[in-house]
């Protein structure tokens, strides 16, 4: 780790104070002293430029500077210091996104149609009054042969019509555009016969109303506006490139009194440019584009059109200078006299386009495969070209403001572009291997729900970027669970690794990503390089490298502020890695290749390039480990068919071994090794992660319990083991705990003379399980993470020590600390759970997750508790249960302090996603209380309710 890791003050961060000059005078110092300093000389440098350190912090920044770990300081590692810390403080590098823009996978709406679709709209509530809801209307799909099909908007159908030419209705159609008038409930179709037909779409009916006829060329681009309290207006562009605009005027009469609902009104373009038919009036424009019409659309901000046309293909201009070309693109107002008109000249022509308002912006595509960027004050050049398409680009849309551009092309390959950087975010190729090759695709963009529409024989749907539901949860951390939570005490940052094979770096006071390596570990499979899970870690003795440890078991040494790999070590091909260690120069590994493997920590050491590998005393997988920083120094291991062995560091020997189905006695350990034997267990080998939403379901389910005498005969496996490491290893002392998937927690001395101690449970659900453990240093509390996203808070201090009963507990600070220690009117079914164990003291119970947590750290300086889950997520806690924030939320919270805990006026909330409405009856009235603190302390002498709701139990508490 290095520079961009700081946990300094900002005043005090180097590359903030120094200037330019300050810089140059350092490197004349270095210079004079053949490029390295001591550390004692580059501190007097520093306070010569106004710098003060205190010991420990000056100890810390040799650490960040100093990767060498030598007594000197070279030019080189200060200058990378520096550079470092000003990425840090770039703000794009804050905001990397984790998903790409395009992350889900495509959700099929329409399977196989008969017809290919052409053309795919939606169509909102217009109501009587004139309003628009954009939440409510039906989809409707085109086909080429007439066929129209109106759909919910869930995409169920709805109703099934077909247009055909107005005047020979046994004639097949052609048809080349059609639009949705929602405003007038009205559908209009442009075909090749030269006319233009309405029907109206009222109570599921599809009636041929009004037909536009002798047309000079047929209609191949339409744009409909309507707007409140304004008449509609229809653009349309021909096969000859003239555009011209018609405005609806419903409420005027036509000259005919004697049409009934059933007669359709035939009306031709030049009655309607002479006025001879009051409900239309047409402004024609003239030949604006040389060729057909491809694309057509209202800008509302310019008050005007774009309109785009290819090149004409009995017209070639290749040789012809620029000043010859045709015009490809045009805007144009919607007055008469144009007051607007900016022509775009293009090589080949333009097909789709798309304009952003709010900066102007103006994209466009053809068939030369290249998408250009415009700046519509400036159309002589485009001011960016971006080149990545190897087909003509079809269809173009803009998001978030112009930031990002998604282009689709006819092989039906999407590109998203970063606009800011003018960099490919994503090429997404998944709509051409689902849809029918050679038959064009069309497209339609979601604004409100941010999805893309794509078909041809069928319709897919796909999320880009989709906007986070602030009120139903407030974001992941990772995208996908998050199995590895770390602290690293040196620079005070969190490290979370996942399954998606990321590895994050946050400052968890500012809820800013620091640094992100994305595939940290991948394999090669079936020629692709695939991304693997990571499932352990740990940091070496100094805190300043990162060991990983992934599911095909390879380990990688990590250098986090480079975001660079120092080794690649493979303990076993396709071997899960459950646990590593970094003890002095050694690496200790073990997972499903059931041993444990010795490597050295760095290659000019390494005797033993495949590793040493340890006696093999496990006849099963080894889930969990845990180390002891008592002396000397000890391991412990657990398999899933329930063996504990603890293991002498400095040897590597065993020298006890247990059973966790039968903790009292002890399993002897043979000094040769026999041949392999099968295992017990009951049921396949299954990672802790792999909770699904059917098993959490269950839950709810009332469960039959063993009798005792069964419960025995099971198999079972630890899930979690942790030392108490603040205890001495004496016989007398429980200093060791290890949760079963039965709910239970041991308690083990490491201590050849010691053993089993007891044990006691940790839930109040049926069918859950503690995942995880964590305590603070002096070992007072202890913090147990379930699989159904439970977080218990227990004290321990008084309990499995020599003379526990003469132990001093003050319970009234610690009521003021938890409130879930307070008398209930009604106990919970936490507090029912432990109403009959004598030990230990149940402090606290909430739901911190909806699914397994993975991880917990307690930070004992600021009192904060993490957890990390399965459902993606890294969350803030205080001691008390009090929820501050989830890391990676577009939710900020207030600055948290690097040594203190959170003042009791910070503003904390409730995790979106577990707030719940309770309801309960008493017997006179209905309380309906909502997942939060209603009525909080107050000062006064008044007494003052307050209620609290959590998973499914109310408590009314009163206080003066």
């Amino acid at each position: 780790m290095a520079g961009r890791l700081s946990c300094s003050k900002p005043d005090k961060e180097i590359h903030r104070f120094v200037s330019g000059e300050q810089i140059n005078f350092l490197h004349e110092q270095f210079r004079l002293r053949k490029n390295r300093l001591t550390l004692q000389e580059l501190r007097e440098l520093l306070v010569g430029i106004g710098l003060h350190y205190t010991d420990e912090e000056y100890r810390t920044l040799c650490l960040q500077i100093n990767t060498d770990h030598d007594e000197y300081c070279q030019w080189d590692e200060f200058i990378s210091y520096l550079i470092l810390g000003f990425q840090d403080d770039d703000p794009l590098g804050v905001k990397q996104s984790l998903d790409p823009p395009i992350s889900d996978d495509l959700c099929l709406k329409l399977r196989r149609q008969v017809y290919t679709i052409v053309k795919i709209e939606f169509c909102p509530m217009v109501y009587y009054d004139g309003s628009i809801s954009w939440s409510q209307g039906h989809w409707i799909t085109t086909s080429r042969e007439g066929v129209i099909q109106f759909w919910t908007e869930d995409w169920k159908p709805s109703m099934i019509a077909r247009t055909a030419p107005s005047n020979l209705k046994r004639s097949k159609t052609w048809v080349l555009d059609s639009v949705a008038l929602p405003d007038l409930r009205m559908f209009c179709v442009a075909a090749l016969e030269t006319e233009l037909r309405f029907y109206d779409i009222v109570a599921s009916s599809f009636v041929l109303k009004l037909v536009i006829e002798r047309l000079p060329h047929p209609i191949s681009a339409m744009a409909y506006r309507f707007k409140h309290h304004e008449h509609g207006k229809l653009l349309t562009g021909g096969y000859d490139g003239y555009i011209r605009l018609f405005e609806f005027h419903p409420e005027r009469k036509a000259t005919s009194s004697s049409e009934t609902f059933s007669t359709i009104t035939r009306v031709t373009l030049q009655d309607i440019l002479c006025g001879k038919y009051p409900p239309l009036e047409c402004v024609d424009y003239g030949r604006l584009l040389p060729d057909i019409v491809r694309s057509i659309q209202f800008v509302d901000s310019l008050e005007s059109f774009i309109a785009c046309a290819e090149e004409t293909p009995l017209m070639s201009t290749r040789g012809r200078s620029r000043s010859k070309l045709p015009c490809s693109m045009i805007i144009h107002s919607l007055e008469l006299p144009a007051t607007l008109m900016t022509m775009f000249l293009v090589p080949r022509g333009v097909t789709c386009f798309a304009f952003e308002p709010s900066n102007e912006l103006l994209v466009s595509g053809g068939p030369d495969c290249d998408l250009r960027l415009w700046d519509i004050h400036r159309p002589d050049k485009p001011s960016v070209v971006l080149v990545g398409h190897t087909a003509s680009i079809t269809f173009v849309f803009l998001q978030d403001a112009g930031e990002k551009i998604y282009s689709l092309d006819q092989k039906k390959i999407i590109k998203v572009w970063d606009v800011r950087n003018r960099i490919l975010l994503q090429t997404f190729s998944q709509f051409s291997t689902v849809l029918v090759k050679g038959v064009p695709a069309c497209a339609y963009y979601n604004t409100r729900e941010r999805e893309l529409a794509v078909a041809s024989n069928k319709l897919f749907v796909t999320a880009c970027c989709p906007e986070i539901a602030l009120d139903q949860t407030d974001g992941d951390s990772h995208t996908k669970p998050v199995s590895v939570l770390l602290y690293n005490d040196l620079y005070q940052l969190v490290v979370s690794c996942g399954f998606d094979s990321f590895i994050i770096v946050w400052d968890h006071r500012l809820n800013r990503k620091m640094t992100i390596i994305t595939e940290a570990h991948t394999q090669l499979r079936n020629g692709v390089l695939e991304p693997v899970e990571i499932t352990a870690a740990c940091f070496d003795e100094k805190q300043q490298l990162l060991l990983t440890g992934a599911r095909n078991g390879s380990l990688k040494i990590w250098n986090i502020s480079g975001r660079t790999c120092l080794r690649t070590i493979q303990m076993d091909d396709d071997s899960e890695v459950t646990a590593v260690f970094w003890q002095a120069n050694r690496i200790l590994a073990m997972g499903w290749n059931h041993r444990v493997v010795e490597f050295a920590a760095f290659t000019e050491n390494d005797e033993y390039p495949r590793g040493l590998q340890w006696r093999k005393l496990h006849s099963d997988d080894i889930l969990c480990a845990a180390i002891s920083d008592s002396t000397p120094g000890v391991m412990a291991t657990s398999s899933y068919a329930g063996e504990i062995v603890f293991w002498m560091l400095e040897t590597g020997q065993p020298y006890r071994r247990y059973d966790a189905t039968n903790p009292r006695s002890r399993v002897p350990i043979l000094f040769r090794e026999v041949p392999e034997t099968k295992s017990n267990k009951l049921a396949p080998r299954r990672s802790i992660f792999a909770l699904t939403l059917g098993d959490l379901a269950q839950r709810r389910l009332s469960r039959i319990v063993m009798p005792s005498g069964l419960e025995q005969m099971r198999r079972l496996s630890i899930q979690s083991l942790l030392f108490l490491s603040n205890r001495p290893m004496l016989a007398e002392y429980g200093t060791m705990l290890g949760s079963l998937d039965n709910g239970a927690v041991q308690v083990w001395s490491h201590h050849p003379q010691g053993g089993f101690k007891g044990q006691f449970n940790g839930i109040h659900m049926a069918g859950d399980r503690i995942i995880t453990m964590a305590t603070d240093k002096a070992n007072k509390f202890l913090f147990t993470g379930t699989a159904l996203g439970y977080v218990k808070t227990w004290y321990i201090e008084n309990c499995w020590i020599p003379n526990e009963d003469e132990f001093h507990v003050n319970k009234p600070a610690l009521r003021v600390i938890f409130p879930f220690l307070l008398n209930d009117v009604v106990p919970g079914r936490a507090k029912r759970s432990t109403r009959g164990q004598p030990k230990p003291w149940l402090l606290n119970s909430y739901q911190g997750h909806r699914t397994c947590i993975t991880g917990l750290k307690y930070l004992d300086a600021t009192g904060l508790l993490l957890s990390c889950s399965s459902d993606r997520t890294v969350r803030l806690w205080t001691l008390g249960g009090r929820y501050i924030g989830l890391l990676g939320s577009p939710v900020a919270w207030e600055p948290l302090a690097i040594d203190m805990p959170p003042p009791e006026e910070y503003r904390f909330r409730i995790p979106p996603d577990l707030q719940r409405e309770v309801v309960t009856y008493t017997h006179d009235s209905r309380i309906r209380i909502h997942l939060e603190v209603l009525e909080r302390f107050t000062t006064t002498d008044q007494l003052v309710p307050y209620y609290v709701a959590w998973r499914g139990s109310v408590t009314v508490y009163s206080r003066h």
